[in-house]
């Protein structure tokens, strides 16, 4: 079996298969907790007894606490440097070497004082103040050992106390004498420096080693009964209980039936989303391009639920899964839109803890954006739907605080402030997903519409006579197309496109052609239908060049189906012509599937006939109108489309008013009587 062609042929089954297996793979292997509580609130559900064992996990608040209370009891850690002492009591000693008897005595004496003031530890006076009051560890070596900050000296205080030793021993004026002319103070210094590796190595563990919980629940042990409310201690071991259950007990420890599950609710989604587009606009399982940007919207909204699963709850709400709406609606019709949208929220009540609230939210930001969506053309227009989303979520918010009595917090509100600002970043993101899946935006469309662009000035110019068809066909189909239901913009771009062709060979056709020479005058008949159906490959041709879409392009070959060259058939058959010469006489582009097109093929036709009626009565427009469309079906040129007869009924009664406006009676203008 050639691997390609199963592709094309089943693109619907392949695309759907492709998105369930991804959805699978990225499914989270997490439980889902089926209670839902808040401190204050009454315990609705049955009484609740512990099935197993678990740990009562300490609050944030009560952890920090310990944390820092914990950090507190951490002591300081200093270095004692005993190279700094021994060589400035070294360098002291060694003075005595030219000093007298008496000076010997002293400067050993002052030594000895000196070491043992070193022994204890001096440290700088900058830290004196810090340290006053509290214990520290003097690391000797290998060993530490827990010291008073009280009992250490200043640089300072040192000196002070070893002078005072001196002048115990040798008097106050010898000392005086002596400190100044050896200048003592020299050879004091710090011996102790502040280890701050160590310190915060200490600090630390300190910190990491603090205990999550703070008792255990057993199995059989009455967590919380009906009709209880729950208090502050209640909350803390019920979270307790939803975390040991998520973590090990969510799915009963069996990965088999995890699995199952899983595919169950995939396949489920999947089914819901067939249905939706089936419902709304089933011509997309004709697209594998459509439906595979579909399915790319709902696997990213999918991702970023199962992010928002591992996001606090507070900070849940800032997700805007809204931008599948202003992305899908760029392309897709807005019930379209919304009802796949509807479908990709589902995993927020499977997945998702209060996400109920969440899914009532967006599914209501979702409503909002789809409604307003008709303003897209006013440069205020973005910003104006975004502040209705703020607001439309709040209001569900606010009901969802009163009813629970949790209260409002303003985190979250904050957080749905910035869901509508970020919204704001999706409509730069229309032009990413415009360039990755060639798809017509909406602002692209209007842009489109402007009658100065390049291709339909040059039309002007060259085919002046088919620019003012085009004109008349494209007011025609956006008028019959909002009538319906469709996409009234897309049909007037198609209108203004679909005969871009007869640029190339103008004077060819009827309308463009000033003066008595008749193109067609020295042509046969099968010459002169194959320069009329080559519009349609021209049409194609310059539209490519132009790097018009492909779904403008679609209009070009579908604006006369496989219909027949009528006239210049019949004019064939009258000069003898053999019938079975058909196929020459008809147009090869492809049969129209939208409902827009169906409509363009249907204006196009009925607005060139029109001009040909002697009388524009409204009996004349209806069976001209009737004449035309009932030829265009009787001859299979919709067969394929989907749109239905109620919809061709109410193109016919369009087509027939439009008509009779453009071609109504004007009054005579009474002539001015002569003066006498």
């Amino acid at each position: 079996m050639k691997i390609k062609p199963f592709l094309l042929k089943h693109k619907v089954i392949v695309t759907l298969v492709i998105l369930g297996v991804l959805m699978l793979i990225i499914f989270p292997q997490k439980g889902t907790f089926k209670y839902s509580y808040h401190t204050g609130g009454t315990w609705m559900y049955e009484t609740l007894v512990a099935p197993f064992d678990f740990p009562i996990l300490k609050t944030q608040e009560e952890r920090l606490m310990e944390m820092e209370e914990k950090a507190s009891e951490v002591l300081d850690y200093y270095e004692f440097e005993s190279r700094v002492s021994d060589d400035r009591v070294s360098s002291l000693k060694q003075t005595a070497s030219d000093a007298s008897s008496a000076d010997k005595n002293f400067i050993y004496a002052t030594a000895s004082a000196l070491q043992s003031i070193y022994d204890k530890g001096v440290i700088a006076s900058s830290v004196d103040d810090r340290l006053a009051d509290k214990v520290i560890f003097i690391k000797k070596g290998k060993r530490a050992v827990e010291t008073a900050g009280a009992e250490l000296y200043t640089v300072d205080e040192a000196y002070s106390s070893l002078k005072e030793t001196i002048s115990d021993r040798f008097g106050e004026e010898l000392t005086d004498s002596l400190f100044n002319s050896l200048n003592i103070r020299e050879y004091i210094t710090a011996n102790l420096s502040y280890d701050e590796a160590t310190t915060m190595l200490v600090h630390r563990n300190a910190v990491e080693y603090v205990s999550p919980t703070s008792g255990v629940v057993y199995a059989g042990q009455l967590i919380v009964s009906k009709g209880e409310i729950v208090t502050r201690e209640i909350n803390q071991m019920l979270d307790s209980y939803k975390s040991e259950y998520l973590s090990h007990y969510g799915y009963n420890d069996s990965k088999l039936a995890s699995f199952f599950s899983h595919v169950l609710f995939v396949i489920i989604m999947l089914w819901l989303l067939v249905c939706a587009i089936q419902l709304t606009d089933n011509i997309i399982f004709r697209y594998g391009r459509q439906l595979t940007f579909i399915a790319a919207l709902v696997l990213l909204v999918f991702i970023a639920i199962t992010v928002m699963m591992n996001v606090r709850e507070s900070y849940r709400m800032i997700v805007p899964l809204g931008l599948y709406v202003i992305i899908a609606q760029s392309w897709l019709k807005p019930s379209t839109t919304y009802a796949t949208y509807v479908v990709a929220l589902l995993p927020l009540l499977f997945l998702v803890d209060g996400g109920v609230e969440l899914y009532i939210m967006n599914v209501l930001a979702g409503a909002i954006l789809v409604s307003s969506s008709r303003f897209y053309r006013k440069t205020w227009s973005q910003f104006f739907s975004a502040l209705l989303v703020f607001f439309g979520m709040l209001l569900v918010y606010v009901a969802y605080a009163l009813a629970s009595g949790n209260g409002f917090h303003r985190v979250e509100i904050i957080c749905l402030l910035g869901y509508s600002v970020l919204l704001l970043v999706g409509y730069p993101l229309i032009f990413m997903f415009e360039k990755l899946f060639s798809y017509v935006s909406v602002s692209r469309l209007w842009e489109l519409t402007d009658t100065s662009n390049a291709v339909l000035q040059e039309m002007s110019k060259k085919a002046p006579g088919t620019f003012q068809h085009s004109l008349q066909v494209a007011s025609l189909a956006e008028s019959a197309c909002r009538e319906i239901g469709g996409n009234p913009v897309l049909a007037r771009v198609g209108g203004l496109y679909h005969d871009i062709g007869k640029i190339m060979n103008p004077l060819c056709f009827i309308e463009n052609q000033t003066s008595d020479v008749d193109y067609h005058a020295n042509l046969t008949a099968k010459q002169s239908a194959a320069a009329i159906i080559k519009h349609v490959d021209d049409g194609v041709a310059i539209a490519r060049k132009n790097q018009l879409p492909a779904l403008i392009i679609n209009f070009i070959e579908s604006h006369h189906g496989t219909s027949l060259t009528g006239f210049f058939y019949n004019k064939y058959i009258n000069e003898g012509g053999d019938p079975a010469d058909e196929g020459a006489f008809r147009y090869h582009g492809q049969l129209p599937f939208t409902k827009e097109q169906v409509v363009l093929m249907f204006a196009d036709s009925i607005e060139a006939a029109s001009r040909t009626l002697k009388s524009h009565d409204a009996e004349s427009i209806s069976k001209l109108v009737d004449s035309i469309m009932d030829a265009k079906i009787a001859d299979g040129q919709i067969a394929e489309s989907k749109i239905t007869f109620k919809e061709v009924a109410e193109v016919r009664e369009c087509f027939k008013k439009f008509l009779q406006q453009i071609y109504h009676e004007r009054i005579e203008y009474p002539k001015l009587k002569e003066s006498r």
